[in-house]
């Protein structure tokens, strides 16, 4: 079998899971205020296209996400289903490129396609991006920095770090793509530079080469046209802890979403409705997180000492993609298990590796070689026992007040809306139904 049918069939296969994995969640609606947000910015889009471009609080600049959005809108109008659907095809292919990306920097197709499979169960995230209808921001965002990525590091490993290559033009193109959605760009320059010092002996290329200036400066000429001409303007927020505070809390804040990969009991309703094990649980919880503190802090530490360059990258990975949401928007959103989707792929590489890793030492034994293997286990475990709590949540909070609040105030906004049976639906759509 060519190696292109071998990855279509690992694309057929994770986009099955996926879809089996989350479609209990199609019968769900819109509830979410982001979720408006965006029912609300397509109706306005369909006046005027220069909202594309809006900038303005509540808005990011994102063109690229809201013509996304637009085009789902015009398709599908305002049927959840469509969009949730869509994305799990995004999500699925998130886990295809990130097999791809392992495959490219690890070279070793078990712990490539273990960290697939582990991304697809949403080890590390939970699912909650890919049951929003909002999550599409999330899920573009993370496929484009993938793509970006695998392609460079293609260049650098595979076609000699040529800057003319089809594979550096591409990766430039992703990339400025991707500062058409919300800002990654540090973190997506942060994590070429991290892969440059790693990878270093096998490019031969300098930490800081020509392609990665090339990309330094296509960001800052972006970030000049984007604040020049749209009025882009980075968040900044009133609150200002002083200095030593501020780096304080930002370190504080990267090690909580990190023991969040690992251990995502939080107090929420999903403690409190969940049962009595899960509440035996929690009531250990600040045990248990500063155990899972300072276990990243020693894995991270002795993974940058004794692992691979491989290992080493994407542990900085993790540390890299989870900075921005530390530190750039502390202290609002804090803490948004959202965040995590993106950061998870360092996660369950890492994961994968160890299983994978530990089960090879111990070969020999018939079977105590797959014991390894119940680590990514339990963790899948945890991943669907969240989402199916998560789709319960988020079915009671569709029925919810606050939420019919919020399909009135679009009904108000827009006369082409109307409420039909608890759901937003056309005006014109009814009218065909009747005729």
């Amino acid at each position: 079998m060519s190696a292109f049918l071998k990855n279509l069939l690992l694309f057929v296969v994770f986009l099955a899971i996926s879809y089996l994995f989350f479609h209990l969640a199609l019968d769900n609606g819109f509830w979410h205020s982001d979720d408006f947000g965006y029912i609300a910015h397509n109706l306005h889009l369909t006046e005027t296209k220069a909202a594309l471009f809006d900038s303005a609080p509540p808005y990011k600049f994102q063109p690229f996400v809201y013509g996304i959005s637009y085009c789902l809108f015009h398709w599908f109008g305002l049927e959840p289903p469509a969009y949730f659907l869509f994305n799990i095809l995004l999500h699925a292919i998130n886990a295809f490129l990130v097999y791809r990306l392992v495959q490219t920097l690890l070279r070793d197709r078990q712990v490539a396609v273990l960290s697939g499979l582990l991304f697809v169960f949403t080890v590390g995230s939970y699912g909650k991006t890919v049951m929003l209808m909002s999550g599409l921001e999330d899920l573009l965002i993370t496929m484009l920095t993938l793509l970006t990525m695998v392609l460079y590091f293609r260049n650098e490993l595979t076609a000699g770090g040529k800057i003319w290559s089809p594979w550096f033009i591409l990766a430039v193109f992703f990339f400025i793509v991707s500062m058409f959605t919300r800002s990654t760009s540090l973190s997506i320059l942060g994590a070429f530079l991290a892969f440059n010092y790693f990878f270093r002996r096998e490019t031969g290329r300098r930490v800081v080469s020509s392609n990665f200036i090339v990309l330094l400066v296509i960001a800052a000429v972006a970030l000049m046209l984007k604040t020049q001409i749209f009025h882009y303007r980075p968040p900044f927020y009133t609150y200002n802890p002083g200095p030593l505070n501020l780096i304080l809390l930002t370190g504080k804040n990267i090690l909580s979403y990190l023991v969040r990969m690992i251990f995502p009991i939080h107090t929420s309703n999903l403690v409190t409705e969940a049962g009595p094990i899960v509440r035996f649980v929690y009531g250990f919880a600040t045990a248990i997180r500063v155990v899972i503190a300072l276990t990243v802090l020693s894995y991270s530490f002795f993974g940058f000492i004794f692992g691979n360059h491989a290992i080493r990258f994407f542990i900085a990975w993790t540390y890299i993609i989870v900075l921005p949401f530390a530190f750039f928007q502390f202290p609002v959103d804090w803490l948004n298990i959202r965040h995590l989707y993106m950061v998870s792929v360092g996660f369950v590489m890492v994961l994968s590796s160890g299983a994978v890793y530990c089960s090879r030492l111990i070969g020999r034994h018939r079977w105590r070689r797959w014991v390894p293997y119940l680590v990514p286990v339990l963790f899948v475990a945890l991943a669907r026992f969240i989402v199916v709590q998560l789709d319960h949540n988020y079915e009671l909070k569709v029925a919810s007040p606050e939420t019919a609040a919020k399909r009135v105030e679009i009904a108000k906004r827009y006369p082409e809306v109307i409420i039909d049976g608890g759901r937003l639906r056309f005006k014109s759509d009814l009218d065909g139904d009747s005729r």
